[in-house]
């Protein structure tokens, strides 16, 4: 899967967390909206506004780039969990880790996944000084909309100068939201001007901290320059069709912007201004019933701190103890269906398949529309069917839960993607039908890398090699994996392949006309 965090230390470890900053017992709330679902312990005024604000947001954002919407809810919105402050996001990415002395500077962090993007920010802006959950939220979900909508590559610096250019966005009230104000949480960094052949062809994985605090002040900068210039316009376009052209990046940078000395030296001037341009785009507040609210449950209220520690991650060393305490806590709300789903996941996830299906079937019998629940039941059964090297019929029981959740939900991904998986954990082919329900699901949640590299796995198995690379050059080129990754090295067998394939086209067309 492909993880991206605040300063971008990946590879989180999904680890046990007690959020001591939130009772159990603590009223929570969810809002709801088009393309967002944010929980919180706050008050309902502001979870409503938390979430106003970012589907505002995505509504500037997709008029800024012109991405088309769609019609009425998302099927795979992203997940918000507003926690109680800084330090919570910070113990949340922590806890248990080798390496968490990187986390004392994560304000908040964001997982895509097939199942549901999740983000884990602050409940209140400003917290610990510097960036506010906004801003970090808007800065991820930048990355979520550019990979989801474009299928574009992009170089490592504007990856992050994109995000950094939007996440600084101003809503006002008054029905406009500003693209491209000041970045003046970056401080000195914006003002320690990098070559630009440094920034353009930067590689963040060989990055100190520090390091890479100066790298995205300097992308927003070069970011923002390139995108209100006047006498720069339409460079940045050329430049990036250039880098999708095959062209190499320098290359690319001096066709595209001209002399670089000329272009660090513009920077320097264009940093001093006293006032930043930016972009005002009418988007008003949104009408009554945009976003929905409710209070949980007790019982969902009670496994919240459950559900946060499974949707961050487990592995195969906490997931025992979170299964135990969900167990404890969901024995009292064995009639709350969303409490019971909380447990089917946690002991899922611990390889409690009994506990598991017990509290499944306790909530289809609560609610037999439960989508949340059919899935852990068909994945229950398929755990089963695989253990133990399952008859035909067992499979065919697995399917038939995922085509009732599809049929409830038909664009979410999760059931279309477990439906294709089905197929490869008993050993057969996937037929047509799954295929289709892959190729949908990554047209549904591209972000997701399982299901990216499933898609060119099977596009390989059916040698349609073309096919193969386009869906794979995005995760290749990922500024954040190193340039010799598994999917880099992927990328260039499949290159090889293509080309093998283009100098032997001539042959066969010379020996056929032969004949």
């Amino acid at each position: 899967m492909t993880y991206r965090i605040l300063f971008h230390f990946r590879r989180l470890i999904a680890l046990l967390v007690v959020l001591s900053t939130t009772p159990a017992m603590a009223a929570w709330y969810e809002a709801r909206s088009r393309h967002f679902i944010v929980y919180s312990a706050g008050t309902p005024e502001r979870v409503g506004k938390f979430a106003s604000d970012l589907e505002r947001f995505d509504q500037a954002l997709r008029k800024m780039l012109g991405y088309a919407d769609i019609e009425g809810d998302d099927a795979n919105p992203v997940t918000v969990y507003a926690l109680g402050g800084a330090n919570a996001v910070a113990s949340l990415c922590s806890s248990g880790r080798t390496e968490a002395k990187e986390c004392r500077y994560v304000q908040g962090f964001y997982n895509t996944r097939v199942s549901g993007a999740v983000a884990f920010v602050p409940d209140r802006s400003g917290a610990s000084g510097g960036l506010d959950a906004r801003e970090i939220l808007f800065h991820e979900y930048a990355h979520h909309l550019m990979l989801g909508y474009s299928g574009y590559v992009y170089p490592a610096w504007y990856v992050e100068g994109f995000a950094e250019l939007v996440s600084y966005a101003k809503l006002d009230e008054r029905g406009r939201v500003g693209i491209g104000l000041s970045a003046d949480s970056r401080g000195g960094s914006l003002y320690t001007i990098m070559k630009m052949s440094a920034l353009l062809e930067a590689d963040m994985a060989k990055m100190s901290p520090d390091q890479r605090l100066d790298f995205y002040a300097q992308a927003w900068l070069l970011t923002h320059y390139l995108t209100f210039s006047p006498k720069r316009t339409g460079q940045i376009t050329a430049y990036l069709q250039a880098i999708n052209n095959g062209v190499p990046a320098r290359q690319a940078a001096t066709s595209g912007f001209g002399d670089l000395a000329i272009l660090e030296s513009e920077l320097k001037r264009y940093v001093q201004q006293k006032r930043m341009p930016f972009l005002s785009i009418a988007i008003p507040e949104l009408p009554a019933g945009a976003i929905r609210l409710r209070q949980l449950s007790a019982g969902e209220a009670a496994m919240m701190p459950i559900r946060i520690r499974s949707d961050r991650g487990v592995n195969k060393e906490t997931a025992p103890a979170v299964a135990a305490d969900a167990q404890r806590i969901a024995a009292s709300y064995a009639d709350d269906p969303r409490a019971q789903d909380i447990l089917a996941e946690a002991a899922f996830d611990a390889d409690e398949l009994g506990v598991a299906e017990a509290a499944v079937d306790r909530a289809l019998a609560r609610d037999p529309a439960d989508v949340h629940g059919m899935l852990y039941k068909a994945q229950v059964l398929m755990a089963r069917a695989g253990q133990a090297g399952g008859r035909d019929a067992d499979w065919k029981a697995v399917r038939q839960w995922l085509v009732k959740a599809n049929a409830i939900v038909p664009d979410a991904a999760w059931p279309l993607y477990l439906f294709y998986q089905s197929y490869r954990e008993q050993g057969i082919r996937p037929t047509a039908n799954a295929i289709a329900g892959l190729e949908r699901a990554f047209v549904l949640v591209p972000q997701d890398g399982s299901v990216r590299m499933s898609l060119v796995d099977q596009y390989l198995a059916d040698n349609r090699l073309a096919e193969a690379r386009a869906a794979l050059a995005p995760l290749a080129f990922d500024p954040h994996l190193p340039p010799g990754s598994s999917a880099a090295t992927l990328l260039a067998e499949i290159d090889a392949r293509l080309k093998a394939a283009k100098d032997q086209a001539p042959a066969n067309a010379s020996t056929s006309n032969t004949r």
